[in-house]
């Protein structure tokens, strides 16, 4: 892309950048060039119009698009954010639920008692087989620092 003042410049020594980037030698802004194009080639002139009103068309199209894809996007990611809230709603709700349950069941409040009985168990003789292995392990830590 080049800028109004490199164009200013360039325009100072006789040469124009069209509106594809390219250098050229005469202005394709220029009037009379444009007059020139249509009476000595029409069909020509016709075509580079057409191009340019096609260009257009696609570019204002482009840009509804973007528009309607952009305000597309916000509406979903704003759905997804009540969908996220009515999730951690309803697992809040089943989780009261299920509190409320287990609270009214005295066989289901024996049962969890049984099972974490059960895992106090499993840790408590888990615990003993770790101070166990610790002490081996100062053991020998012990005997080697002796030797």
């Amino acid at each position: 892309m080049s800028t109004a003042a490199d164009e200013q410049q360039l325009a100072k020594s006789g040469l124009y950048v069209d509106d594809f980037n390219r250098l050229r030698l005469i202005d394709p802004g220029n009037f009379f060039f444009k007059n020139r194009l249509k009476k000595k080639f029409p069909e020509v002139a016709e075509l580079l119009q057409n191009a340019q009103d096609k260009s257009a068309e696609f570019n204002d199209q482009l840009k509804n698009f973007q528009t309607t894809t952009g305000g597309l996007i916000d509406s979903i990611e704003e759905f997804a954010n009540v969908v996220e809230t009515e999730k951690i709603r309803a697992m809040m709700v089943r989780n009261t639920q299920e509190r409320d349950l287990a609270e009214d069941d005295p066989v289901l409040l024996q049962m969890t008692i049984r099972e974490l009985t059960v895992e106090k168990e499993r840790l408590r003789v888990e615990l003993e087989a770790v101070r166990k292995i610790e002490k081996e392990q100062e053991e020998c830590i012990q005997m080697m620092t002796e030797h």
